[in-house]
């Protein structure tokens, strides 16, 4: 995976991207929220591929390769959610969690076997200020509105970039 910062309008970005790779990883997404979450592939232009939708404890088996970076969001409000407590998802070779014990010689090489890696997805921890602004920002129908809260100029202003970016992440190309 690549992280570029690229420049988009009115700040800087990272762009998360999948890489050339031919080393597999066999995974299985676990919906661990009362959400429907979007499983989503960053392809090899940046641009996000809508998988699968997951209901609350549903599971997806993928096979993918190392490179090859997911994102999780929540499918009604876009809110980007966790998986294995990080924002995105890098798969790792399926033999690295048998790499200890080939090295020490417990096991030969002959004798493993693929196997999935389990991915939780779970809800962020937010601070107290943040969510109350995902909770304004879900009561808002646009940016107008935000100047006629009587709340601090800045909050003003961190309530505008944080509809910004939930309005940019709702840009999905269908798979």
């Amino acid at each position: 995976m690549t992280r570029n910062e690229g420049n988009q309008g009115d700040g800087v970005h990272e762009i998360i991207r999948s890489q050339p790779s031919r080393g597999l990883s066999f995974v299985r997404f676990c919906n661990a929220t009362p959400r429907r979450v979007e499983v989503i592939w960053m392809n090899y232009e940046g641009a996000r591929v809508k998988y699968k939708t997951l209901e609350p404890d549903e599971f997806f088996d993928v096979n993918t390769y190392v490179a090859h970076p997911w994102l999780f969001q929540d499918a009604i409000t876009h809110e980007r959610l966790n998986a294995n407590s990080k924002h995105v998802f890098e798969p790792k070779p399926w033999y690295e969690q048998y790499l200890p014990d080939l090295r020490s010689g417990r096991i030969h090489p002959q004798d493993i076997q693929p196997k999935r890696v389990t991915v939780n997805i779970t809800s962020p921890l937010y601070s107290l200020k943040v969510s109350a602004m995902h909770t304004i920002r879900r009561n808002l129908k646009d940016y107008n509105h935000i100047c006629q809260l009587e709340i601090p100029r800045q909050l003003q202003q961190d309530l505008v970039e944080l509809m910004k970016s939930c309005r940019m992440e709702k840009l999905i190309v269908e798979f």
